[in-house]
């Protein structure tokens, strides 16, 4: 999927958010404008490991991003190696109107194993960084409001973003691999981040915190990604009682 992956690395590709949807009005947006506000979203699960019904709970003032200085003495260049964090407050998952109090798609909870009114904090790499400066510069918002909009201002609907993930499976995998199992769910690209961070070398229990997992959970779940550790730990062992000597 090499236009999807490059767009979620911050580097524009064909319906990124730097050539879809030029010219669509920020408040209103259409069709194209939708398709280039979800990648952003999808940045924010692949690099932060958020959940969907995290990502769409996100409001603009949890985005704490650097930004340029207006002084001039932070330069765009300067930002490609800054980081930025996601404070999360709150998931909204897709309940059906049914189920809700206020008769919304979306239920409205406290995040998944964390007490009423506990907060998570995960990290934005630049990359992410990059696509959320570029996705707010585009389509803005208020600090209260939702950082990723439909088109009436709500929160986007899962409908919009599971259109858009499928669209871009079809359009990047060969026929055999769009019909597998291969990156099926927007959902796997945060199964892709918290495999990646345990072969990076994070600790566990690191990744657990930003996951929002426990340990136990995180053990079992992702344990073959935690098994070829070993040899890294050695090194990193070696590396240390060599700086000690």
């Amino acid at each position: 999927m090499a236009g999807t992956q490059d767009s979620l690395r911050g580097r524009p590709a064909s319906g990124s958010q730097s050539d879809a949807g030029k010219g669509a009005d920020r408040r209103s947006p259409g069709a194209a404008a939708q398709r280039a506000a979800v990648v952003a979203l999808f940045g924010v699960l692949y690099h932060s490991g958020l959940r969907p019904e995290e990502a769409v709970s996100l409001r603009v003032q949890d985005v704490k991003i650097p930004q340029l200085g207006t002084d001039g003495n932070t330069q765009r260049d300067e930002l490609d190696d800054l980081w930025g964090e996601l404070h999360l407050q709150s998931a909204s998952p897709d309940a059906g109107k049914q189920w809700t109090d206020d008769g919304t798609d979306r239920d409205h909870r406290g995040l998944k194993h964390r007490a009423e009114g506990e907060s998570r904090t995960v990290p934005c790499p630049p990359a992410l960084v990059t696509l959320l400066r570029e996705h707010l510069d585009r389509f803005g918002g208020t600090a209260d409001g939702p950082l990723f909009r439909g088109v009436q201002g709500r929160p986007i609907a899962t409908i919009t973003y599971r259109r858009a993930w499928n669209r871009a499976r079809e359009t990047a995998l060969t026929a055999e691999s769009y019909r597998s199992p291969l990156a099926r769910r927007p959902y796997d690209l945060r199964h892709a981040c918290l495999s990646t961070w345990p072969n990076g070398g994070v600790a566990p229990t690191q990744v657990a915190e930003w996951a929002g997992h426990s340990a136990e959970v995180l053990l079992r779940v992702y344990a073959k990604c935690l098994a070829g550790q070993h040899e890294t730990a050695k090194r990193r062992i070696s590396a240390a009682l060599d700086q000690t000597q």
